[in-house]
């Protein structure tokens, strides 16, 4: 496997030790809600966007329940990128995080 799956829980410790979080709906999702501090790139998009990720931090990546962050992390993650994609997704995360 060539990405970490983490729980909603962990999204906090990755964000401090300098993680990227990635939300990977379409805009108007992200627009409607999204976890703070999260950047929009959607998943058909990620094609372009890989080449301005930076290689030395990690990317979390979410979407609604964490199946296209799945694919997306697997993506990254041939490609060298640490990566980690969060289970259950945006959805889980709601349950963890009272916040959202």
């Amino acid at each position: 496997m060539d990405f970490r799956l983490i729980q909603p829980s962990e999204i906090e410790g990755q964000v401090k030790r300098g993680a990227i979080l990635i939300d990977v709906r379409e805009p108007e999702e992200y627009r409607t809600f999204h976890y703070p501090n999260a950047k929009n790139i959607p998943y058909d998009r990620l094609e372009a966007w890989k080449r301005r990720l930076p290689r030395s931090r990690p990317l979390v990546l979410y979407c609604e329940h964490g199946s296209t962050s799945l694919m997306a992390a697997r993506m990254l993650g041939r490609e060298g990128f640490e990566v980690y994609t969060v289970i259950g997704g945006l959805e889980a995360m709601k349950k963890v995080d009272r916040h959202l």
